[in-house]
């Protein structure tokens, strides 16, 4: 009995169709395209395309019985030994990744400064802002709203906040009422936290750190407006100071 699934391949980076029909040659062990097919439901076409896939990664083999070919899953230290060709491709990756960057990050730093805004969309966006963020030292945000929880998962910023803890970044927030029972929960030697009234509750989320604000809109899919200018920053974080002392504990 197997507890494989087919979203276990597709989280490997098998695609949809290469996960069910590698997923139902396994279960026949060898087997001609027509058992698969029938147990897949899918066209010939797709099967027999699929089938290609897997034999050209090397995780199935054919033979030729009676005329027609007859599939098999090749052995099990082949799907290792395939998966480790993966590992050694992205670590070949990584190191021409890394390369690129670092020549990014020089051609950036010819550039002479100039106010910059930029628009980002998506949850993926958030999170590397967030991640880019704990290289930049102490920040201030206010109004935070239950959907940024909601969007994000509780996870996500709870993950967050470990690291920023490991790196001493101080940060001031000033909440919405709504979510107090996460800041009260989220409250350290590094994190300071107040809250808007109750009728106050704005849906965007405004970050400050450094030469960087950045407004967030909670919609379904997140859209994070980033300008980088010192003199709007510096204004940022004076209204912030206003908002902090009238914010309530």
């Amino acid at each position: 009995m197997t507890t494989m699934e087919i979203g276990d391949f597709i989280n490997l980076g098998f695609n949809k169709n290469e996960a069910k029909v590698y997923h139902s040659l396994i279960k026949f062990k060898t087997a001609d395209a027509s058992q698969l097919i029938k147990n897949t439901k899918f066209h010939k076409n797709i099967v027999y395309d699929n089938l290609e896939k897997l034999i050209d990664k090397g995780l199935v083999s054919f033979i030729i019985e009676n005329g027609r070919k007859v599939f098999s899953i090749s052995p099990h230290e082949t799907f290792l030994h395939y998966f480790d060709e993966q590992e050694k491709e992205l670590i070949e990756k990584k190191k021409l990744a890394k390369k690129i960057a670092g020549e990014i990050r020089s051609t950036i730093k010819e550039i002479p400064e100039k106010q910059e805004a930029t628009i980002s969309r998506g949850v993926k966006a958030i999170k590397s802002f967030y991640n880019n963020a704990l290289n930049n030292g102490n920040y201030f945000v206010f109004g935070a709203p239950q959907d940024s929880i909601e969007i994000m998962g509780r996870d996500f910023w709870v993950n967050h906040n470990v690291k920023r803890k490991e790196k001493k970044i101080n940060v001031r927030m000033v909440f919405n009422e709504s979510i107090r029972y996460y800041g009260e929960a989220s409250k350290n030697k590094y994190t300071e936290i107040r809250y808007f009234d109750k009728d106050f509750e704005p849906l965007t989320e405004v970050h400050i750190q450094k030469d960087i604000v950045a407004i967030i809109v909670w919609t379904k899919e997140p859209l994070i407006f980033r300008i980088n200018n010192k003199f709007v920053a510096e204004s940022y974080k004076e209204y912030f100071g206003r908002m902090w002392k009238m914010a309530k504990k």
